[in-house]
């Protein structure tokens, strides 16, 4: 009987490794994209200073986020695929593997989902500028 004790205590420690590593690569994820955004809001707070820019930025601008868009579709696809390729061997698996696999599922669900929510966010944001400045004569509302 030692061996299955010995067995069910590599299974356990194998478990919270892969959940340790699971939670770092999507605590580095959301960080990564955190940043991404106030570099984003940034940029754009220059970009608005600079009238020169402020043109071809927007259409840099849409143009970005129509190709974020559909990359964001390639990787919902890409996660389905993997997903329905994945489900039948993780009901095969121990339980406390299956509970990390189903964390994992859950966590990568999380942040495909923020960055789907951020894209809309971002396309809805791109509209509104230009409507702000035809309201206040090419002004800026915010400066």
């Amino acid at each position: 009987m030692p061996a299955t004790t010995d067995r069910n205590d590599d299974l356990s420690k194998l478990t919270d490794l892969a959940k340790g590593a699971v939670d770092t690569a999507v605590g580095l994820g959301v960080l990564g994209f955190q940043k991404l955004q106030v570099g984003r809001v940034e940029l754009q707070k220059r970009l608005a200073k600079n009238e020169s820019l402020s043109g071809s930025y927007s259409g840099i601008r849409s143009e970005a986020l129509r190709r974020a868009t559909k990359i964001d579709s390639l990787v919902g696809d890409a996660l389905r695929t993997v997903e329905s390729s994945l489900q039948p061997m993780t009901g095969r698996l121990p339980e406390p593997a299956r509970h990390v696999a189903s964390v994992a599922q859950a966590r990568i669900d999380e942040l495909h989902t923020k960055v789907s929510q951020f894209l809309a966010s971002a396309a809805a944001d791109t509209a509104t500028p230009s409507t702000k400045r035809d309201k206040d004569g090419g002004k800026d509302s915010a400066s």
